[in-house]
Protein backbone atom coordinates (compact mmCIF):
# COMPACT_ATOMS: atom_id res chain seq x y z
CA UNK A 1 0.00 0.00 0.00
CA UNK A 2 2.76 2.46 0.91
CA UNK A 3 4.55 1.60 -2.34
CA UNK A 4 1.53 2.81 -4.30
CA UNK A 5 1.33 5.99 -2.23
CA UNK A 6 5.07 6.53 -2.84
CA UNK A 7 4.52 6.23 -6.61
CA UNK A 8 1.65 8.72 -6.38
CA UNK A 9 3.92 11.15 -4.53
CA UNK A 10 6.59 10.75 -7.22
CA UNK A 11 3.98 11.64 -9.85
CA UNK A 12 2.77 14.65 -7.86
CA UNK A 13 6.32 15.92 -7.32
CA UNK A 14 7.09 15.52 -11.04
CA UNK A 15 4.11 17.75 -11.87
CA UNK A 16 5.86 20.68 -10.20
CA UNK A 17 8.99 20.44 -12.41
CA UNK A 18 7.87 23.32 -14.66
CA UNK A 19 7.40 25.78 -11.79
CA UNK A 20 10.79 26.15 -10.16
CA UNK A 21 9.68 27.85 -6.93
CA UNK A 22 6.92 25.32 -6.19
CA UNK A 23 9.12 22.44 -7.24
CA UNK A 24 11.96 23.67 -5.05
CA UNK A 25 9.64 23.97 -2.06
CA UNK A 26 8.23 20.48 -2.60
CA UNK A 27 11.61 18.90 -3.38
CA UNK A 28 13.63 20.64 -0.66
CA UNK A 29 13.86 17.62 1.69
CA UNK A 30 15.18 15.48 -1.18
CA UNK A 31 17.61 18.20 -2.28
CA UNK A 32 18.91 18.46 1.28
CA UNK A 33 19.38 14.68 1.45
CA UNK A 34 21.12 14.66 -1.96
CA UNK A 35 23.57 17.41 -1.01
CA UNK A 36 24.16 16.01 2.47
CA UNK A 37 25.09 12.67 0.90
CA UNK A 38 27.76 14.49 -1.12
CA UNK A 39 28.91 16.41 1.94
CA UNK A 40 29.17 13.35 4.21
CA UNK A 41 31.03 11.20 1.68
CA UNK A 42 33.36 14.09 0.83
CA UNK A 43 34.03 14.62 4.53
CA UNK A 44 34.79 10.93 5.14
CA UNK A 45 37.02 10.63 2.04
CA UNK A 46 38.97 13.84 2.76
CA UNK A 47 37.34 15.79 -0.07
CA UNK A 48 37.17 18.93 2.13
CA UNK A 49 33.52 19.82 1.43
CA UNK A 50 32.36 23.40 1.69
CA UNK A 51 29.10 24.64 3.11
CA UNK A 52 26.07 23.16 1.29
CA UNK A 53 23.82 25.63 -0.51
CA UNK A 54 20.14 24.99 -1.09
CA UNK A 55 19.05 28.13 -2.94
CA UNK A 56 18.26 27.43 -6.63
CA UNK A 57 20.76 28.89 -9.08
CA UNK A 58 20.22 29.11 -12.84
CA UNK A 59 23.06 27.44 -14.72
CA UNK A 60 22.52 27.73 -18.45
CA UNK A 61 19.07 26.37 -19.27
CA UNK A 62 18.63 24.44 -16.02
CA UNK A 63 18.43 25.21 -12.34
CA UNK A 64 20.78 23.74 -9.76
CA UNK A 65 18.59 23.25 -6.69
CA UNK A 66 21.57 22.75 -4.40
CA UNK A 67 25.32 22.35 -4.45
CA UNK A 68 28.26 21.45 -2.24
CA UNK A 69 31.69 22.78 -3.17
CA UNK A 70 34.34 20.06 -2.96
CA UNK A 71 37.79 21.56 -2.39
CA UNK A 72 39.90 18.39 -2.65
CA UNK A 73 38.50 16.12 -5.38
CA UNK A 74 41.02 13.39 -6.16
CA UNK A 75 41.09 10.12 -8.08
CA UNK A 76 40.42 8.10 -4.92
CA UNK A 77 37.38 10.08 -3.73
CA UNK A 78 35.80 11.62 -6.86
CA UNK A 79 33.78 8.55 -7.76
CA UNK A 80 32.53 8.03 -4.24
CA UNK A 81 31.54 11.68 -3.83
CA UNK A 82 29.92 11.94 -7.26
CA UNK A 83 27.88 8.76 -6.90
CA UNK A 84 26.96 9.25 -3.24
CA UNK A 85 23.29 10.15 -3.97
CA UNK A 86 22.79 6.47 -4.84
CA UNK A 87 22.85 5.93 -1.06
CA UNK A 88 19.36 7.44 -1.02
CA UNK A 89 17.95 4.26 -2.61
CA UNK A 90 18.47 2.11 0.50
CA UNK A 91 17.38 5.08 2.61
CA UNK A 92 14.04 5.09 0.75
CA UNK A 93 13.66 1.38 1.46
CA UNK A 94 14.44 1.78 5.15
CA UNK A 95 12.14 4.81 5.39
CA UNK A 96 9.23 2.70 4.18
CA UNK A 97 10.30 -0.41 6.09
CA UNK A 98 10.87 1.26 9.45
CA UNK A 99 8.37 4.11 9.12
CA UNK A 100 5.33 2.00 8.37
CA UNK A 101 3.10 1.63 11.42
CA UNK A 102 1.95 -1.86 12.33
CA UNK A 103 -1.67 -0.78 12.65
CA UNK A 104 -3.67 2.09 11.21
CA UNK A 105 -5.00 4.54 13.78
CA UNK A 106 -6.40 8.01 13.36
CA UNK A 107 -3.48 9.47 15.31
CA UNK A 108 -0.95 7.61 13.15
CA UNK A 109 -2.60 8.43 9.83
CA UNK A 110 -0.08 11.22 9.15
CA UNK A 111 2.62 8.56 8.81
CA UNK A 112 0.82 7.04 5.82
CA UNK A 113 1.31 10.35 3.99
CA UNK A 114 4.69 11.45 5.37
CA UNK A 115 6.63 8.18 5.05
CA UNK A 116 5.85 7.66 1.32
CA UNK A 117 6.55 11.36 0.65
CA UNK A 118 10.01 11.05 2.22
CA UNK A 119 10.65 7.83 0.29
CA UNK A 120 9.55 9.55 -2.93
CA UNK A 121 11.93 12.44 -2.20
CA UNK A 122 14.78 9.94 -1.78
CA UNK A 123 13.93 8.18 -5.03
CA UNK A 124 13.61 11.42 -7.01
CA UNK A 125 16.95 12.77 -5.78
CA UNK A 126 18.97 9.53 -5.85
CA UNK A 127 20.30 10.01 -9.37
CA UNK A 128 23.62 11.83 -9.69
CA UNK A 129 23.46 15.03 -11.74
CA UNK A 130 25.75 15.80 -14.69
CA UNK A 131 28.22 17.72 -12.48
CA UNK A 132 28.17 14.74 -10.10
CA UNK A 133 29.03 12.39 -12.96
CA UNK A 134 31.83 14.72 -14.08
CA UNK A 135 33.26 14.52 -10.58
CA UNK A 136 32.94 10.73 -10.58
CA UNK A 137 34.91 10.62 -13.84
CA UNK A 138 38.06 11.43 -11.85
CA UNK A 139 38.07 7.91 -10.44
CA UNK A 140 37.19 5.82 -13.47
CA UNK A 141 40.59 5.28 -15.11
CA UNK A 142 42.70 4.74 -11.96
CA UNK A 143 40.09 2.44 -10.42
CA UNK A 144 39.72 0.50 -13.68
CA UNK A 145 43.51 -0.02 -13.78
CA UNK A 146 43.55 -1.17 -10.14
CA UNK A 147 40.58 -3.49 -10.74
CA UNK A 148 42.22 -4.98 -13.85
CA UNK A 149 45.46 -5.48 -11.96
CA UNK A 150 43.71 -7.19 -9.06
CA UNK A 151 41.73 -9.36 -11.48
CA UNK A 152 44.89 -10.48 -13.27
CA UNK A 153 46.74 -11.04 -9.99
CA UNK A 154 43.98 -13.21 -8.52
CA UNK A 155 43.38 -15.04 -11.79
CA UNK A 156 47.07 -15.98 -11.96
CA UNK A 157 47.15 -16.81 -8.23
CA UNK A 158 44.27 -19.29 -8.58
CA UNK A 159 45.74 -21.12 -11.58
Amino acid sequence: MLGVITLIWIGVLRLFRGRIVLFWLMALPGVILHELSHWMVAFVTLGRPGFPRFIPKKMGNVYALGRVPIHNPRWYNGGLIGLSPLLLIPLAYFTIRMGTPATITWLGLWRFLLVPWLAAECLLECLPSLPDLRLARLSIIPLAIIAAGLFLYYRNAIH
